[in-house]
């Protein structure tokens, strides 16, 4: 089974929180740790928003018409 949107966004901040948390416990400045954060929501929303645009397009309608041939 699939494990749902919220389950997965909660599990990933979970595993950003451990990360962040080893890479200053190891020694890395703030600086670096802020910059691997930034980086990690840059990637997220990329693939929210690119989900969110594909939802869109598979939501589109589709519009059809007809046309009629006019005889003479």
């Amino acid at each position: 089974m699939r494990e749902s949107k919220s389950s997965a966004t909660l599990r990933a901040l979970a595993d950003l929180a451990d990360l962040s948390a080893t890479q200053l416990q190891e020694g890395r400045s703030v600086d670096e740790v802020i910059d691997v954060l930034r980086k990690a929501a840059t990637a997220v929303r990329a693939v929210v928003q690119e989900q969110a645009d594909n939802d869109r397009i598979r939501r589109r309608p589709v519009v059809l018409s007809i046309v009629e041939k006019n005889s003479a």
